[in-house]
């Protein structure tokens, strides 16, 4: 039984992978040029991403190191022996006034809130802002900047903090409708991970503020059912209970807002 030789050529017409590599050879040759534009674009790209990603990293630590100074300044001690450096008597900064180290904070988290744009930093430094602004006598200024985070949803727990001091604003000045609306709807909200037993003890104030002094004590009660039997805030609904029940025309009071 005979043979049949091939050529060379059929042979390598008959090979997929040889033809499949000719063929890559080819476009390469034909299009080199384009590949090599593209291939640079390519690179460009990268570095540009690079570049990108580095500059807002950079971005990022200096809107933290410059909120985490507006926080220090916050919470700092108030001495009357503070020169006007702050850090002059050591790392931990110290003030002659309260007025002073609220001012020197709400600087640098105004920087941030305005240099950082929407970013959860930038939120959260409006939200220092804010209170910063309340503890200065700055009312308008300090309720457009809560409400501005409170409206804000990329952080619904910083969103809720801000609603928590706002209604207090809303108290102080006498706007018991905003003040209510504000923390019933944080009592009903499912996702509100603020305690609900605060929220209420907080609304029946306001309430008592509007004379409702029945619907206050229907409010803490509520809460008072679902509180746990040693739950931090029973003691307080205990006690803010009996005080309704025993002093029909008792005061309202104020919880501290705490940031």
């Amino acid at each position: 039984m005979g043979t049949t030789k091939l050529t060379r050529k059929e042979i390598l017409a008959e090979d997929p992978v040889h033809e499949a590599i000719i063929r890559f050879i080819e476009f390469f040759r034909v299009n080199g040029q384009k590949i090599g534009i593209a291939a640079a674009a390519v690179v460009v790209a990268a570095f540009a991403v690079y570049g990108g990603l580095q500059y807002l990293n950079n971005r990022e630590i200096q809107a933290q190191e410059q909120f985490g100074k507006g926080l220090n300044f916050f919470h700092s001690e108030v001495t009357p022996d503070a020169t006007d450096d702050p850090y002059s008597k050591g790392p931990t900064p110290t003030f002659r006034s309260d007025a002073a180290k609220y001012k020197a904070a709400a600087k640098e988290f105004s920087a941030v809130a305005s240099r950082y744009g929407s970013g959860k930093i930038s939120i959260v430094a409006r939200y220092y802002l804010g209170l910063a602004q309340q503890q200065l006598g700055q009312k308008k200024e300090s309720i457009q900047n809560l409400e501005s985070v409170a409206n804000n949803s990329r952080d619904r727990t910083i969103g809720f903090l801000a609603k928590k001091v706002l209604s207090t604003c809303y108290l102080d000045s006498g706007n018991y409708k905003g003040a209510r609306e504000i923390l019933e709807s944080m009592i009903k909200d499912p996702q509100c991970d603020l305690p609900k037993e605060e929220l209420s003890i907080q609304l029946s104030r306001v309430l008592i503020a509007q004379g409702k002094r029945d619907e206050a004590i229907k409010v803490l009660h509520a809460a008072d059912s679902q509180s746990p039997a040693f739950g931090v805030f029973k003691q307080q609904l205990t006690a803010e209970l009996e005080r309704l029940q025993k002093t029909p025309g008792a005061g309202t009071g104020q919880l501290p807002a705490h940031p």
